[in-house]
């Protein structure tokens, strides 16, 4: 997904529209394979000194499987970003070096950007916890509502918060 950027660099401070569509390769997510179709970006970039300006929105097509009957599902996924990447130099000044080895940050050299990782991390980011086909999934609405599930300690005191014992204690400690 390289994006060419050289208009910016010859035009600092312009904005220029952009629409760079390409694929994300499938990724396994928890054991679960989730391939992405129809991945654009579009937007705007500009330069400015020695960083480029990327906004715009990410549209993509997330392929799964339905948690509760395993039936094909397809989640549309629309996110805005904006990104400033940093040009670096092929001949780096000790002045220029990051401070923060650890510290992430998107960078570029030469007149294309490679969007790749910026278009996967948006995307993975944007999937939900886990998929379903929707309200009509037959195997999902038989599945008993989380709001009936008593556990042990719930009989003994249905009406108090699970940490009020200790709240007791510690009441009880300050005290002496």
């Amino acid at each position: 997904m390289l994006l060419d950027i050289s208009r910016a660099l010859r035009a600092p401070g312009e904005e220029i529209f952009f629409e760079h569509c390409d694929s994300i390769p499938p990724q396994d997510i928890f054991g679960e394979e989730i391939t992405f179709t129809d991945v654009c970006l579009k937007g705007y970039f500009s330069m400015a000194g020695e960083s480029l300006h990327i906004q715009g929105v990410l549209t993509a097509v997330a392929n799964a499987v339905c948690a509760g009957c395993l039936q094909p599902v397809a989640h549309q996924i629309e996110v805005d970003f904006d990104e400033i990447f940093t040009r670096i130099s092929r001949y780096p000044q000790e002045e220029e070096m990051p401070q923060d080895e650890d510290e992430e940050r998107l960078e570029f050299e030469g007149s294309k950007v490679d969007l790749a990782h910026l278009a996967l991390t948006l995307a993975v980011l944007e999937l939900p916890m886990r998929f379903t086909c929707g309200e009509d999934c037959h195997v999902l609405s038989n599945m008993q509502p989380d709001e009936q599930i008593t556990h042990a300690c719930q009989k003994d005191m249905p009406d108090q918060h699970p940490f009020s014992a200790l709240q007791q204690l510690l009441t009880k400690d300050q005290e002496v």
